[in-house]
């Protein structure tokens, strides 16, 4: 992250530019997320740089200085965090390759009920710690058990000889929830434009933080969008009786106002 330089002498070198390096917006995100389509957004409206990088607990990184924004499951709440809800998490569930869950489609759903009389190894549906369960999925390729987390944690670790499968939503098998959460006292406009994209913000939008043009744009009123294209009509018809008195002299019809599908003016109209 580069900032400008608190030191005088620094200040007075940097003067001429009058600017120094652009910030880049660092954004920690927890395994299974899938943030690029708001990164891509953020790059595009901004021209600024965002790096982001996994991390097992994004909060902790931003607690620790060494990201500004988290994209986290379930973070606890703290009053010194702004947070904002993502979108939920199908559960899931890891065996080794063997198993019968492994007869199932990719698409199929496994009920809870069905799960009676396996040995869980780990129930991470709860609080889903992506280092533990990374442990214990090498433990499920040995056929010992089956481990259940949230289903996209359990497709971005792709263990080795362990298949996974959406669990249906349930009492014990709640879904999860994926939030941007960012230091109360850490606001600027990058981040607040990053909140405005994942919030669905519009590029453009009056409350973009940048926003080329943050002046509101009066709106006109029906009498007033009226009075404009009338306007525009007198111009064209004007333009158009002259290129008909131009006709007239050559021996041609003149484009005056009864003549507008023949005239000057009627070419410009179709032309709109």
């Amino acid at each position: 992250m580069a900032f400008m330089s608190t030191d005088p002498a620094d200040r007075a070198q940097a003067a001429p530019d009058q600017e120094g390096p652009a910030r880049v917006l660092r954004v920690a995100f927890v395994p299974g997320a899938m943030p690029e389509k708001w990164f891509g957004r953020y790059r595009e409206r901004t021209g600024q740089g965002l790096t982001s990088f996994s991390a097992d607990d994004p909060v902790l990184e931003v607690l620790a200085g060494r990201a500004d924004m988290a994209l986290a499951r379930d973070p606890r709440e703290d009053d010194s965090l702004h947070r904002i809800r993502l979108y939920d998490e199908a559960p899931g569930i890891a065996a080794e390759k063997e198993h019968v869950l492994a007869l199932l489609k990719d698409g199929e759903v496994v009920d809870r009920a069905d799960l009676d009389g396996e040995t869980v190894l780990l129930d991470a549906f709860a609080a889903a710690d992506p280092g533990e369960v990374r442990e214990m999925l090498q433990v499920v390729a040995t056929g010992a058990g089956v481990v259940l987390a949230p289903r996209p944690l359990l497709r971005a670790l792709n263990a080795r000889g362990v298949v996974h499968r959406e669990v249906a939503p349930a009492p014990g098998a709640e879904p999860t929830t994926l939030w941007l959460t960012w230091p109360k006292d850490g606001d600027d406009e990058l981040t607040q434009e990053l909140a405005g994209i994942v919030r669905g913000r519009r590029e453009g939008s009056r409350r973009s933080a940048l926003a080329e043009d943050e002046t509101p744009k009066k709106k006109l009123s029906a009498r007033e969008k009226t009075l404009a294209k009338q306007a525009r009509r007198q111009a064209e018809n004007g333009s158009g009786g002259r290129s008909g008195k131009s006709g007239a002299k050559r021996g041609g019809r003149p484009g005056g106002p009864g003549n507008k599908n023949k005239g000057g003016a009627g070419k410009s109209k179709r032309r709109r």
